[in-house]
């Protein structure tokens, strides 16, 4: 009887042992696959030019060229030449360097998209600037600030705010941007270092945008302190580790197919896309599209926030010509998939010269945007 005892509690440990080690496995192997979208997604485009002469029109028709990343030239004015030693730069390196060198400056226009090469004003100076991939990270400005309603003891009531300008090419498509920073870590000009406490998280979304601008709480700081010789620290950016885009047969021939038939699914890296129904009235053609994610999507405040990249387009089959659905309806959407159905009311030609592609994320990740700004001097 003891011997049978024993024998069932090693068995039932051993299944035990069994079970973690399996789910240890999946945790491991999920963390390592989010650890390696995150390393893709911060892959930097980037520009190789050595030239002793080049115009900067030619340049930046270059850098278009070889980062796809378009930059516009308001600059006015005669063109010029300059000297570029670019040797697989990234792409913000080398616009700043190509600025510096035509002595421009570069603007951000965040809801538009628009990254353009100005004119300098007579009184601009190259603010602190830093990257970490395909970010660009610029210091823009710098006040202190005293409650009034608060005693002036050990500092209280006095605080150092620092607006900071936080930019992604374009092709990246974040939907969340982490403004409280963490890890913040400050040496002044006497090398005094200050590692301030983190405030939380606070997460704002950016889908649509390209940059943000986001205030950096600092301490107080001595008057005598005129310079902060170094500011470091770590924010963080949610979004699609990269888009996934399915082609499917032309609509005349998905029509007359069932929901369940080969023709109407497709399936890449553990996303699957399926066409529901396809009605092609005289004047409206309706697709109805149902998006299931097998290992499920980080969680966030409201599961819509990941579709506003989503895009349904019809395609003619060479590839040349394109039509933008009018609107489309959410009817459902989890961690796990979504169900919608996109309109098209501008129609052009026949349902047998048109075929779907639809645009989605593969997965969602969290990816680290780490900072170090240099000698930023106090006012």
């Amino acid at each position: 009887m003891i011997d049978r005892f024993v024998r069932w509690v090693l068995v039932t440990l051993w299944f035990t042992l069994l079970s973690m080690s399996i789910s240890l496995s999946v945790c491991l192997g999920s963390s390592q696959q989010d650890a390696s979208h995150a390393s893709a997604l911060l892959e930097r485009k980037t520009i190789t030019l050595q030239t002793d002469t080049i115009l900067v029109s030619q340049a930046l028709a270059e850098l278009t060229k070889q980062t796809g990343i378009r930059v516009d030239d308001a600059r006015g004015g005669p063109d010029e030449t300059v000297h570029l030693d670019w040797k697989q730069t990234p792409f913000w390196q080398a616009l700043d360097a190509l600025a510096a060198a035509s002595k421009a400056r570069v603007r951000i226009y965040p809801t538009s998209g628009r990254i353009v090469l100005d004119k300098r004003s007579p009184d601009y100076q190259l603010p602190p600037i830093c990257y970490d991939g395909r970010f660009r990270l610029c210091a823009k400005k710098i006040t202190t600030s005293r409650d009034l309603e608060i005693r002036n003891k050990n500092g209280h009531g006095k605080a150092t705010h620092l607006l900071v300008e936080v930019a992604w090419d374009p092709e990246l498509l974040p939907l969340y941007l982490e403004t409280r920073p963490h890890a913040l870590r400050l040496v002044d000009d006497s090398n005094h270092v200050l590692t301030i406490p983190d405030e939380g998280s606070s997460l704002t979304p950016v889908d649509g945008r390209i940059a943000v601008d986001i205030a950096l709480r600092l301490p107080a700081l001595p008057r005598r302190t005129l310079t902060i010789r170094s500011l470091e620290g770590e924010l963080s950016m949610i979004g699609p580790s990269k888009m996934l885009t399915f082609t499917f047969e032309t609509l005349d021939r998905l029509a007359k197919t069932k929901e369940n038939d080969p023709e109407r699914q497709l399936t890449q890296e553990n996303v699957t896309c399926r066409i529901r129904d396809v009605k092609l009235l005289p004047k409206r053609w309706t697709i109805r599209v149902a998006l299931a994610y097998s290992g499920g999507l980080k969680q966030l405040d409201t599961y819509q926030s990941w579709l506003v990249n989503n895009e349904m387009t019809l395609e003619s089959p060479d590839g040349k010509r394109r039509l933008l659905s009018t609107n489309y309806v959410l009817e459902s959407a989890s961690a796990h998939g979504a169900v919608l159905s996109y309109h098209f009311r501008e129609l052009h030609g026949q349902p047998s010269e048109w075929r779907i592609r639809y645009r989605t994320p593969a997965r969602l990740v969290e990816t680290p945007i780490r900072f170090t700004f240099k000698d930023i001097p106090l006012p």
